[in-house]
């Protein structure tokens, strides 16, 4: 049966990639990369920096293009067209260098006009515990406040597929909680979510589903419990089982 949102089958996967590599030079940054991710999952992408984390989101983004294999998000080729699935998706990158000056309102309105669609900013503003705000400057916000704009502004387009880039990076643990409960009602709203992080906390209690990246490889992938089941620790953490498989993968070993 057709999904008149989705522009697809209900059984098609969000992202889809097949034997992806990536080099800088000499630098391998990803090594044959297979993935399927599914609809209504939230998906954490771990490992630490160089791993090939920001390569791999990046090519699914279509802000690059892979040496190497097939990439389909949404059912679009984006190897072959990078821009086909820009309308369908929202993105909140690590860096999201706000304009200091610019007002959060103006922000929303220039971004809705970006795409075919856009949400209510008022509601918007309210669900990121941002309401009666619009008219605040950027330079006028705490971290945590700005960090839930450009998340906003990830969202502005009613998004099928959110990729976050480590969005609670540099957060104190409070504010990182209240993360952690916007991401969870974007899961509980049946939207697909995929955000890298490089702590393992995080990753195990908002993750549906995990995947292990290191020296460029998918290492390991599974829910939290069974990644940690099948590691040499299974009654440990999943950082533990995150250096098992690391190492397991390293270059000279393969």
């Amino acid at each position: 049966m057709s999904d008149p949102k989705t522009h697809g089958t209900v059984s098609e996967p969000v992202i889809d990639v097949r034997g992806v590599t990536k080099s800088y030079g000499t630098t391998q940054a990803l090594r044959g990369i297979d993935l399927r991710i599914e609809r209504g999952q939230t998906i954490a992408l771990i490992g630490p920096n160089g791993a090939g984390k920001s390569s791999l989101v990046e090519i699914l983004m279509g802000l690059r293009q892979p040496d190497a294999g097939s990439v389909r998000v949404l059912g679009h080729d984006i190897v072959a067209n990078p821009r086909a699935h820009v309308q369908r998706i929202g993105v909140q990158l690590q860096e999201s260098r706000l304009f200091a000056k610019a007002r959060v309102g103006d922000y929303l309105r220039f971004f809705a006009a970006l795409f075919e669609r856009s949400v209510d900013h008022a509601q918007l503003l309210k669900r990121m515990a941002l309401d009666g705000m619009a008219d605040k400057r950027i330079d006028a916000l705490s971290g945590g406040q700005r960090q839930r704009v450009a998340l906003a502004l990830a969202l502005i387009n009613d998004p099928e597929l959110v990729i976050l880039d480590e969005p609670t990076v540099g957060l104190d643990p409070l504010v990182r909680r209240e993360f952690w409960a916007l991401i969870r009602e974007l899961r509980s709203q049946n939207k697909t979510v995929l955000f890298t992080t490089h702590y393992m906390d995080e990753a195990q209690s908002l993750a549906d589903h995990v995947l292990m990246i290191a020296h460029g490889r998918l290492v390991a992938a599974g829910s939290p419990q069974q990644i940690i089941a099948r590691s040499e620790s299974p009654q440990g953490t999943l950082d533990d089982a995150y250096a098992y498989f690391a190492t397991q993968a390293l270059p000279e070993a393969a």
